[in-house]
């Protein structure tokens, strides 16, 4: 099983997600793809764990970068169609790949929802 997680969303992304994550990697029989800024994440993987890499904490984590953030207080349609390579969105389009079992967000609301309702999920 893949759990890809939106690390960006979230009042206190990536820090908590982050975090989280990495317990979580010690509990589930799974792996862990944290959707979003790379170069953010893996700084916060230093400042945290004193480590460069994730994978250096946790064996079963790795990061799928994407470079926009949809924020809170953003349009919820028009972040979707305008914020391509949003953590949400990539999460999303990662899911109906097929490259993971569930993704899980704790971002803008309106916009996870926006995206549940008008994709197809259809290859």
């Amino acid at each position: 099983m893949v759990i890809l997680v939106d690390a960006m969303g979230g009042d206190n992304a990536p820090d908590a997600v982050i975090k989280g994550a990495i317990k979580a990697s010690k509990e589930v029989n799974a792996d862990i793809c944290l959707v979003g800024n790379e170069n953010i994440i893996n700084q916060k993987i230093k400042e945290f764990y004193g480590k460069d890499k994730i994978e250096e904490v946790a064996s079963n984590i790795k990061i799928h970068n994407a470079t926009e953030t949809i924020e809170m207080e953003d349009i919820p349609t028009v972040a979707i169609k305008h914020k391509k390579d949003s953590s949400m969105v990539v999460g999303f389009n990662l899911l109906k790949e097929g490259k993971g079992d569930v993704f899980i967000s704790a971002g803008n609301s309106g916009a996870l929802l926006t995206r549940c309702n008008f994709v197809s999920w259809k290859n």
